[in-house]
């Protein structure tokens, strides 16, 4: 009997956690996140005008020039996770994984092949932009911008 507790419990945390997101309706919860990819840098004064939504956020950072370098929508449901490539051969992992207090719970990950160079949480609140700093690229940084609706 003390040989199919442990299974019992692994089995019992499982299902808890499968509850936790399907038992709340949170898995069929439409999620739509554009993603744009931003390259910052002090060469120049330049912001590419396709930035103008989040140009007052861009203005707290410590770059003079933004250039969008692509932007990407998207739609999925919560607890659905997704992977982009960045610039320079890094990746975008999201994970929007709950709702919680009007927001969308939100993992964001840049790794560089196994090397995991961000990985932070965010309640993003709907309709809103968040702006991650990123990974050294050209002269400057990427900037990850990412917008949501839900």
């Amino acid at each position: 009997m003390r040989r199919t507790a442990p299974s019992i419990r692994a089995l019992a945390v499982l299902l808890v956690a499968q509850l936790a997101v399907t038992g709340l309706g949170w898995s069929q919860t439409p999620v739509n996140l554009t993603v744009q990819v931003i390259h910052a840098s002090n060469t120049g004064t330049t912001v590419d005008p396709a930035l103008a939504k989040i140009r007052s956020q861009l203005g707290s950072m410590k770059y003079s020039s933004y250039k969008l370098l692509e932007t990407r929508p998207f739609s999925t449901t919560v607890g659905a996770k997704h992977a982009m490539p960045l610039p320079g051969g890094k990746t975008l992992d999201l994970y929007p994984y709950g709702l919680s207090g009007g927001g969308l719970e939100l993992m964001v990950t840049i790794t560089d092949g196994a090397k995991r160079l961000l990985d932070t949480t965010f309640r993003l609140a709907n309709g809103a932009t968040i702006l991650v700093g990123g990974p050294a690229y050209a002269d400057g940084v990427l900037i990850v911008a990412i917008s949501g609706s839900f």
